[in-house]
């Protein structure tokens, strides 16, 4: 049986509209050291038969038992290569050598798990764009508070075992993972010349939902505080930021938009924060159902 350096873990559920320029994206790589790990949780669609074309291992699960930080310590279980790979299923590498590039930096000793640009897809709306312009930048230096992003990313396998993926929130399991890596010596590198296009344009629905489980999840992972006084003040900041990038782009109809999609994105966050101080105070995990 051949042996790998390189395992890819690829999580998939109703991805058939992006998986195929995912998957080819990923087989036309100069690195091909590497093998695939589908993690598919109850896919109804046709991803399954999409990936069916290409050599991978398959995990089934059921759509009710997915929880990231889980799923993906359960994947690396199954793994027996130095080297894993996270690549989101609507993740597309826009070059050749993004594995080539991701895979040379893990081999260096001081570093120690890696992640990519990311840029918007062409039918990204205005404010989806800005917000991944700041997040992932086209210099060296990512945002302080950008510790990991798991769509293209990878860890040496023996930093994982020191250090697995938390499962007491829902979300924000890559953060909590770069939090921790960089609090205990270790070294996660943004690799901005390893260039994806990842993007959602979320309804207010997807983006309250999306917040209030990552809202959750900070009390957890930072044992921060966010306050209604707090909730004004970021609310106000994001507006005024959203204000200068709509003028400066002529895009008067998205900065109307914004005043509301800026509260929603606030108050989803206060909102799960809040629940999770009253659920931790009782010595209880984070709730996670509004995401799924």
């Amino acid at each position: 049986m051949k042996t790998f350096e390189t395992t890819i873990i690829l999580r998939s559920m109703n991805s058939a509209d992006i998986i195929s320029q995912t998957l080819k994206a990923l087989f036309s790589q100069n690195y091909k050291d590497f093998k695939l790990l589908v993690v598919d949780s109850g896919s109804t669609d046709d991803t399954l038969e999409k990936i069916s074309f290409y050599p991978h291992e398959l995990i089934q699960i059921k759509k009710e038992d997915y929880h990231p930080g889980i799923v993906l310590n359960n994947a690396i279980k199954q793994t027996n290569t130095p080297f894993i790979v996270f690549l989101n299923s609507d993740t597309v590498m826009l070059h050749n050598n993004c594995l080539e590039i991701l895979i040379q930096n893990l081999k260096q000793k001081d570093t120690h798990a890696v992640f990519a640009r990311q840029i918007a897809r062409p039918e990204a709306k205005p404010w989806v764009k800005r917000d991944y312009e700041i997040a992932f930048p086209k210099d060296a230096k990512n945002p302080s508070w950008m510790y990991f992003s798991l769509p293209l990313s990878g860890i040496k396998k023996e930093i994982w075992q020191i250090n697995p993926f938390y499962t007491k929130a829902w979300a924000s399991e890559d953060t909590k993972m770069g939090y921790d890596l960089k609090n205990k010596g270790f070294s996660v590198k943004y690799l901005s010349k390893c260039l994806v296009m990842h993007s959602h344009n979320y309804t207010l629905k997807q983006i309250y939902n999306r917040r209030f489980v990552e809202g959750e999840a900070d009390v957890y992972i930072f044992d921060n505080t966010f306050t209604l006084v707090t909730l004004v003040k970021s609310y106000l900041s994001s507006i005024l930021n959203d204000t200068k990038y709509h003028i400066k782009n002529f895009e008067i109809y998205e900065l109307g938009l914004s005043f509301i999609r800026r509260f929603v994105y606030q108050y989803a966050y206060y909102k799960g924060h809040k629940n999770a101080q009253l659920r931790k105070d009782k010595n209880l995990e984070a709730t996670y159902g509004n995401y799924q």
